[in-house]
């Protein structure tokens, strides 16, 4: 370590630490020696560019600031809830799907496909549209019809699908 920053750190040492605590870092699963670490480290960098350069009160102040605002964002982003170490009765899946369950998707989109066909024409296509991802206005002006009618007829398009695949027993 520089004589630079030993003299810094000596001099602020108690500033850096109590502006680190007074934060209640922990209470973001922080731990303040790791902040002051990372403060240490860029003051460190700071003199390590400019050898001479006048660090006031303020600019320990900032960094302190801004190496403690970097945590808690770091810690925001990280999975708040971490895996189960026991059986909680949660039942984890494969990532790829068995034989069993792709031919009862298989069978499931059929009955959907073969629903949505025997849809009057002027409800199918806009519906097909909806499904295929497109906005109620984009599938609106591909049938040339107004927002209204588009989603009136989408929904009541949805609704019949649903009423079909409830009578054939797909209900999910």
């Amino acid at each position: 370590m520089s004589q630079r920053l030993r003299e810094i750190l000596d001099r602020f040492a108690g500033r850096i630490r109590a502006q680190i605590s007074s934060n209640s870092l922990n209470l973001h699963g922080i731990d303040p020696d790791d902040v002051e670490q990372e403060v240490r480290i860029r003051l460190w960098k700071v003199i390590e560019r400019d050898p001479n350069a006048d660090l006031p009160a303020s600019y320990i102040q900032r960094v302190v600031a801004t190496v403690i605002i970097d945590a808690v964002r770091r810690a925001q982003v990280r999975a708040a809830e971490p895996l189960p170490d026991v059986d909680d009765g949660i039942e984890l899946r494969s990532s790829t799907p068995g034989p069993e369950h792709m031919a009862s998707d298989r069978r499931a989109v059929e009955a959907v496909a073969r629903c949505i066909s025997e849809l009057p024409a002027r409800r199918r296509r806009p519906l097909q549209l909806y499904l295929e991802g497109f906005g109620l206005q984009e599938a609106a002006d591909a049938c040339g019809l107004t927002l209204d009618a588009a989603r009136k007829l989408i929904y009541r398009g949805l609704d019949e699908v649903r009423a079909r695949l409830k009578e054939a027993g797909l209900e999910e």
